[in-house]
């Protein structure tokens, strides 16, 4: 197997795994990514609630 792969695709086993890690680092990130844009959405949302109730109270007392 080893020799297939070193002829055949011009690397070494431990560039296969290299690869195999490679990918899942990027899978990874990309999924810590997804979850980071969906929590600063979030975040912001209850921000500008918290900013809207703060204007209504500061309003309310003038």
């Amino acid at each position: 197997m080893h020799e297939y792969f070193h002829t055949k695709f011009g690397f070494c086993m431990w560039d296969a795994g290299a690869l195999v890690l490679l990918a899942a680092v990027i899978i990874v990130l990309a999924v810590h990514m997804v979850r980071q844009k969906k929590r600063e959405r979030e975040f912001e949302a209850e921000l500008a609630d918290k900013m809207a109730r703060s204007a209504i109270r500061h309003d309310s007392k003038n």
